[in-house]
């Protein structure tokens, strides 16, 4: 953004936070310590209970309950509003980040990617990282087709091999499930190394996440069947890819599902790539969602869209640099 882009931008927020108190939504994927975290999407339990103090303390943390009270009635939030929701569904969500939600009675609501649910298997991203960064001897040369476009990839040292899973990565996230597939079988066929995911990547099994539902700080909300990035599916596959994790959740939980957030979600775009669209809106109204989270910078008023509200991507931030970016989230 270009220096006048961010005065005006400036300008704006500082104009719409006049006129009214903004809220913030935080995200967070995983709290638990990692030997490595090539995506920056752990939080250590030591911070993340750092961080609850701090919010139980200063902040105003709402329920998705509440939350979803004032998006849907266009009702101004109360002062300092904050909530806290998860991506994805880890294991370590209800095992270490739920004890310490209920030690700072702080409510969080956790979106659920349903296909790896009860599984030995990893999101792909995860699965991306075993087979490229785990320790293993990998052949020199990487070919792959991915889209039906052949492609080569030297991995014949370790900076090689990390430029790799980068640029793999950003490839994968804008393919269709059934690419990603191929792309991740082509990858264990030439390496050696099987599906079968680590224990410390699982996600949550069914009776983890009944008993996370049934939690007092838990709302349990929706993300897709298989975590394709849903702009880059027509319709009927993004009402379908949706519509079979609520039906899932539902049928497990025995409650209503009202809640989705897109994956990954970001606004930004290449090309005609896109997180997610208008298509996406027009699927969540259709299956009765009330309240779509996607993963952009910014801030909540009343007037917000609630098919597209903003969230702000938390990182394992110490105490001091966890207040000051809390600040900033309610100042920029």
């Amino acid at each position: 953004m270009g220096n006048l882009s961010q005065k005006i931008f400036s300008v704006a927020h500082y104009v719409a936070n006049k006129v009214q108190q903004p809220a913030v939504i935080l995200l967070y994927h995983r709290v638990t310590t990692l030997q490595q975290d090539p995506q920056d999407l752990s939080v250590t339990p030591e911070h993340f209970n750092s961080h609850l103090a701090h919010l139980a303390t200063d902040y105003n943390l709402l329920d998705a309950e509440r939350f979803l009270y004032h998006v849907k009635n266009k009702k101004a939030f109360p002062e300092r509003s904050v909530f806290v929701t998860f991506d994805d569904g880890y294991a370590d969500n209800y095992l270490e980040a739920l004890p310490l939600l209920t030690k700072h009675q702080a409510p969080a609501l956790f979106y659920i990617t349903t296909s790896k649910i009860n599984t030995a298997f990893e999101l792909w991203w995860d699965d991306l990282e075993r087979v490229l960064l785990t320790p293993g001897n990998l052949p020199p040369v990487l070919q792959i087709t991915i889209n039906g476009q052949p492609a080569r990839y030297i991995t014949d040292t370790l900076a090689a091999i990390r430029e790799t899973y980068y640029a793999l990565q950003q490839v994968l996230r804008f393919c269709k499930p059934a690419e990603i597939e191929s792309a991740m079988q082509q990858l264990y066929d030439w390496s050696g190394k099987t599906a079968t995911g680590r224990a410390s990547h699982r996600l949550m099994t069914w009776e983890e996440l009944k008993a996370m539902g049934q939690a007092a700080y838990a709302t349990i909300g929706c993300h897709t069947h298989r975590h394709p990035a849903v702009g880059m599916l027509g319709y009927e596959e993004q009402y379908t890819e949706i519509g079979m994790s609520k039906e899932i959740l539902e049928g497990v939980l025995g409650a209503p599902q009202v809640h989705f957030s897109y994956p990954f979600g970001g606004r930004k775009f290449l090309g005609t790539k896109r997180y997610y669209n208008a298509d996406s809106i027009k699927a969540c109204k259709a299956l009765g969602l009330q309240m779509v989270c996607a993963n952009y910078h910014g801030q909540v008023h009343s007037w917000s869209n609630p098919y597209a509200l903003p969230r702000i991507l938390v990182r394992n931030w110490p105490p001091d640099v966890f207040r000051k970016q809390m600040q900033q989230f309610f100042k920029y």
